[in-house]
């Protein structure tokens, strides 16, 4: 996921805690930074998940910095873990490296090293996403080649929830139709939003400028701090910060369209989401058209035995029961692929 660098500073200090938060903010605008002064309160920041590196100083009073990483260890083994401190020693070093510590950084005088500890998060930071992001990736290929296994018939909602776990976003939907008319046939939430999604998806008012590719629709909003109202929603609550979207198709007419939304502080998605979402829309529709088929062919085997009938009743004189069968036989053989409304996303 695209955004910015969650760093956790972890000192008893709150002076220099928030000396170095101001520091590295200073040198990386990407750096979204929390101080937290108590150990334990750490702990649960780190238990909440979305925190990108750890760095800590060793001398705390409650818990020093090796009993705050095999904690954190414990929790998450991946995340990047940096000891950052004043007072270290060759013996702290070892048991540090030894536990599983990712850098080991000694404080010293001067600018320098915060230049030093910010491309040191930055690069152990990079890493951990991009490893991460190959694990998910896998994940999602296998929880998907699972779900076309295992259903006998469109599992939409389980696609919905997949696609939103995969991309790490609040809400997903299958909605069809535009404008007033639309209308979400399907949704898949991570807890709740504060507004109705009930007629469409509501988005924030300043996002960026569509990003269409291929089949593909994906917009983001800028920074994420800017409070905005969006038609349809009251107070100071505000629409998707993030929409990535793709058509679905039925046979060849377009039936609705698979989305995929954000409240939070995403910038971008990238060219391998973009491909999974298109992936999802296109196995959708491709299970869509499945349906229909077989419906028709149920179609086609009920036209044939009205058939005997209307032969029964051509014998029998009977005209308005051969007219009563055929008009049921052109209804049976004169069904189209369901259709919807062009799908289309109003940013202003």
């Amino acid at each position: 996921m695209a955004g910015p660098i969650r760093v956790l500073l972890v000192d008893d200090d709150p002076s220099l805690a928030d000396l170095m938060a101001n520091q590295l903010g200073g040198l990386r605008e990407e750096f979204a930074i929390q101080v937290e002064t108590d150990p334990n309160d750490a702990l649960e920041v780190v238990d909440a998940g979305g925190i990108d590196c750890v760095v800590s100083d060793y001398h705390m009073p409650e818990m020093n910095g090796l009993e705050l990483l095999r904690y954190v260890r414990e929790m998450e083994p991946n995340i990047p873990f940096i000891l950052f401190t004043a007072r270290g020693s060759e013996e702290i070093a070892s048991d540090a490296v030894s536990q599983g510590v990712t850098d080991y950084f000694r404080k010293r005088r001067g600018s320098d090293q915060w230049r030093v500890l910010a491309n040191r998060i930055e690069n152990v930071a990079a890493r951990y996403r991009a490893e991460a992001a190959v694990q998910r990736r896998e994940s999602a290929l296998r929880r998907l080649a699972r779900t076309v296994i295992d259903s006998v018939s469109t599992p939409v909602d389980e696609l919905l929830e997949l696609g939103r776990e995969t991309l790490e976003v609040e809400y997903a939907a299958l909605v069809q139709g535009d404008g007033p008319e639309a209308e979400v046939l399907v949704e898949s939430v991570d807890g709740e939003v504060p507004f109705a999604t009930g007629q469409g998806v509501p988005l924030a008012d300043d996002l960026d400028d569509l990003t269409v590719e291929g089949g593909i629709v994906a917009v983001t909003a800028g920074d994420g701090d800017t409070d905005v109202a969006v038609d349809g929603v009251d107070g100071d609550e505000e629409g998707f910060r993030a929409y990535i979207g793709t058509p679905v198709y039925v046979g060849d007419r377009r039936y609705g369209t698979i989305c995929f939304c954000d409240r939070g502080d995403r910038t971008e998605f990238t060219a391998w989401e973009r491909a999974f979402v298109e992936l999802l829309g296109d196995w959708l529709g491709h299970e869509l058209t499945s349906e229909w088929a077989r419906d028709q062919s149920e179609n086609v085997r009920a036209a044939k035995s009205r058939l005997d009938r209307v032969r029964e009743a051509l014998d029998e004189g009977d005209e308005d029961a051969v007219r009563e069968e055929i008009d049921g036989i052109e209804n049976l053989l004169d069904q189209d692929p369901p259709s919807a409304m062009a799908v289309s996303i109003e940013l202003s």
